[in-house]
Formats: structure tokens, sequence, C-alpha cells
């Protein structure tokens, strides 16, 4: 997900904002946004890589919903060419 959104703070705080994540949720997500690994995550945050990779997809889920309420938050991408098409 760190990738298939350009993430800034306001975007960031947007999301966290609308989609009233868990503390857990918000750490994820943050420490995603900072470039984090998810090996990195589940060590530092004291969780399994599964309990940090479930908690990366209930993340996208959740963005993917509040997305089309929020016109700062912006559409997620799903392939790597799309991605690369909008940066290049």
């Amino acid at each position: 997900m760190a990738h298939q959104v350009l993430w800034n703070k306001i975007i960031l705080e947007e999301f966290i904002e609308l989609a009233s994540l868990s503390k857990d949720e918000e750490m994820i997500i943050r420490t995603r946004v900072a470039g984090w690994s998810r090996l990195q995550q589940a060590d530092k945050l004291g969780m399994s890589l599964a309990s940090v990779d479930r908690i990366i997809t209930k993340l996208k889920i959740k963005y993917d919903s509040v997305q089309k309420y929020s016109p700062i938050l912006p559409p997620r991408k799903f392939s790597a060419q799309e991605l690369y098409m909008d940066t290049h």
C-alpha cells in the first residue's frame, strides 16, 4: 500500500481520521509510509509477520472504502505500470 498511494502528511492524516484506525493500524500505516519493511514492522512492533499482513490487508480495504468520501485521498494504484505512468 505504501507504493499504491503517493503519501504525504495531509493524505496520511486524512486517511487516519476518516478510517478511525486502531492504534495498531495507525502504527502500521505510519511506519509503512516511513518506508519500514514488513519484517521491520513485525520486529519493532512485537507482532508476527502474519499479523502485520492482516492489518495491511484491512488498511487497504478501509482506504478503498473511505477514499470515495474525500476529495483529498487519491485512488489507490493497482499496478506498477499505472504507478509508473503517473510519475513519469
